[in-house]
This record gives structure tokens, C-alpha cells and sequence, in this order.
């Protein structure tokens, strides 16, 4: 096997676009790399349509109390063209955002990323199109993708006869190590809802019939915590890789998180942002949360994964920096914020108990 018959994977986090008057320069650059990559891949965390149109009952009454404007107006349609102009040809719409604008700016989403050749999944008209992989194919090697998100408002996700996102609920319950102690300082823990784990799993078997390489996207996690991963989260993931996903790349929570490699597969737990543009700045915190998290939103990660016969055979992390205009920059070593946002990661995944290694260069260890 040559390097000519190597595919190049990059998988992005969120894309958070909440702005009618996108820069044309938006992913001026980041598109080289992106653009030459053989599959790129990114979360499309925002409704895009042409007018506001409905809102989800359950956020219309967040926007009533909201003074600053409309804070669930979807994006504007060019942000999908720049999205795909940029160098991405697939995208999960599973996540807690996309459904803000209703059911019309949900629809006109999805078409949008169609007009524009960008695969979709996570989502759709109903719960069975809304399962349905995407699968991509190059130089004769299939690569599947699904998603699914935790992180939702209630009736967002698809139904049977309607649209929305593919749910993968938890459960919370209090605990106490002693029976001594029931009802006193109780510790939280969660865990997964079974139906829609059992969903997740037929999907991930069905889809490794037909494809060579199965790539799963999570948007889950505890939203505003630095490092800390929930019982669910772990158990679903490696529920996951034994039914045969080979690379899980998640998203959600605002800081960066830790990552494992459990049967020679990498379980990335949050890649954090990868583009944000807001219409409100870093100090404003219009949804309520704490304006020391939002520094967390200025930085990323990307994952580069090699695929070569067939099989994942390596995987770079490489930093990305938004800053406060929101615009990526992948990093090389030397570059300022490099060192510093591995070196995070490094932290987060130790404090979490995770097992993953990551070399001075991004080089994640999978064996």
C-alpha cells in the first residue's frame, strides 16, 4: 500500500454559524487543508433558512423572555454554501441547536446541505430517514457515517411521522456510598436510555455490513465541566466500538475534553469548536452560561485520521484557535496555542481517568 492509496479523514467539532451576514473569507484559512482532505467532516450546530419562519414551541418561550433580539433566528443560507465551498462534503445535524428554528428551518437545513453536495446525518423527516448512514466512498474503501445527540430539547427528536434529530437519551439518579448516608450529599450519575441505545446498535450493525470503516458523531457530554465525563457517555461509547464503529469523534460541552483508545479505536469526547460566529460577544452570555466558559469556545481540536487498506492506521490531532472573531486556524507545532491546547488535552484526559496518549506533534497512540 502507498501513500497514493491512503484516504485522509478530517472530522471537525461544532459549526456554530448565528449570523445573517456571513464573511466570504470565513474559512479563508483552514479551506486548503480542509479541501484536500479525501472526507471532511463537521457538525453543523445551527438551523440556516432564508426567514425565521416558526420556532420550537419549547424555545419559543426562551425567545419570549429573551431581550436582545431574536435568539433562535437561523442563519443565513450562504452560511451552508461557504460550509461547502470550505471543503465539506458531510455533516451530523444531530445536536441541540438545529432544531431551534422549527420544523420549516430544520427542512429547508437539510435541503440546503443537499443543494450544496454535503451529506447529512442525524437527522431527517422522520426517525427511520433520521437513522439513515451516509456513506461515502473513495478509491474503492467505504467510509459510513451516523449520528446521534444527547443534548436536546424535549420533542426535537424525530418521530415516526416527525422530523428532528436521533435521540440518545440518559437517565439521572442520585446515588450514596453508604447506606448510611441515603439522601445525604447524594453523588449524580447517569445513565443510558436503552431504547435508544439499542437503536444506536442495530444501526452501527447494519452499517458495518456495507461499509469498510464506520465513523460515529456524538453530541453529548456535561456542557460547562473542564474535564468531567458521564457514566453514560462511557458506557454507550464502548457499547459502540463492540458493535463495531472504528473512530468516534464527539461533540457539545464548551471546553475540549479528554479522549481514550479502547480496542485499538480512539473515542475523542468533545473536539470542541470549530467555527462560532455569534451575533452577542464572549462577555455577553444571552443562554445563561457563565461568561469564563465561553473563553473555552476560542479553541479546538480537528482529527486527522489515516485510512489505508481498509483500516484506520493512524490519527493526528491538530489544534485549532478561533479566538474572538470565531474564524479557525489549524495550527502547526511552533505556532502560538499548539503546545497549549494539546497540553490541555493532555490534562483533561488524565483528569478523567482516560487512558489516550497524544505525542509533542499530535500523534495519538492507538495501540
Amino acid at each position: 500500500m502507498t501513500d497514493a492509496d491512503e484516504i485522509t479523514l478530517i472530522a471537525t467539532g461544532d459549526l456554530q454559524l448565528m449570523t445573517r451576514e456571513p464573511s466570504p473569507d470565513l474559512f479563508g484559512e483552514v479551506s486548503p487543508a480542509l479541501q484536500k482532505a479525501d472526507i471532511t467532516f463537521g457538525n453543523c450546530e445551527w438551523p440556516y433558512a432564508e426567514e425565521a419562519g416558526d420556532t420550537h414551541p419549547v424555545e419559543a418561550h426562551i425567545n419570549d423572555d429573551f431581550d436582545g433580539g431574536d435568539l433562535f433566528a437561523p442563519g443565513h443560507p450562504d452560511c451552508i454554501r461557504l460550509i461547502g465551498e470550505a471543503g465539506f462534503n458531510i455533516m451530523s445535524v444531530a445536536n441541540n441547536h438545529t432544531m431551534h428554528g422549527g420544523y420549516r428551518a430544520f427542512l429547508r437545513t437539510l435541503s440546503l446541505l443537499d443543494e450544496n453536495r454535503i451529506a447529512s446525518v442525524g437527522g431527517g423527516t422522520d426517525i427511520a430517514s433520521a437513522r439513515q448512514p451516509a456513506i461515502i466512498e473513495r478509491d474503492g474503501t467505504k467510509v459510513a457515517f451516523l449520528a446521534c445527540t444527547s443534548s436536546f430539547l424535549p420533542g426535537a427528536h424525530a418521530g415516526r411521522r416527525t422530523p428532528g434529530i436521533v435521540p440518545l437519551r440518559r437517565h439521572v439518579y442520585a446515588e450514596n456510598e453508604s447506606w448510611r448516608d441515603w439522601g445525604v450529599q447524594p453523588q449524580t450519575r447517569t445513565l443510558i436510555n436503552r431504547d435508544d441505545l439499542a437503536a444506536m446498535l442495530e444501526s452501527i450493525e447494519q452499517v458495518r455490513k456495507a461499509s469498510d470503516i464506520v465513523v460515529l458523531s456524538c453530541h453529548w457530554g456535561i456542557l460547562e465541566h473542564e474535564s468531567a465525563i458521564a457514566d453514560y457517555q462511557r458506557e454507550a461509547a464502548r457499547a459502540f466500538i463492540d458493535a463495531g464503529v472504528d473512530l468516534i469523534v464527539s461533540q457539545g460541552p464548551l471546553p475540549i475534553k479528554g479522549f481514550e483508545v479502547y480496542r485499538g479505536r480512539a473515542i475523542f469526547y468533545n473536539l470542541g469548536k470549530f467555527a462560532m460566529i455569534s451575533p452577542w460577544s464572549r462577555s455577553e452570555t444571552p443562554s445563561g452560561i457563565d461568561a469564563p466558559m465561553l473563553d473555552e469556545t476560542a479553541r479546538g481540536l480537528t482529527a486527522r485520521a489515516t485510512i489505508s487498506g481498509k483500516t484506520i492506521t493512524g490519527i493526528e490531532l491538530v489544534p485549532v484557535y478561533l479566538g474572538k472573531s470565531g474564524r479557525p486556524r489549524l495550527l502547526s507545532p511552533g505556532e502560538e496555542w499548539f503546545d497549549d491546547i494539546l497540553e490541555t488535552t493532555r490534562e483533561r484526559t488524565a483528569a478523567a481517568g482516560l487512558n489516550g496518549i497524544v505525542d509533542p506533534q499530535g500523534k495519538v497512540q492507538l495501540s
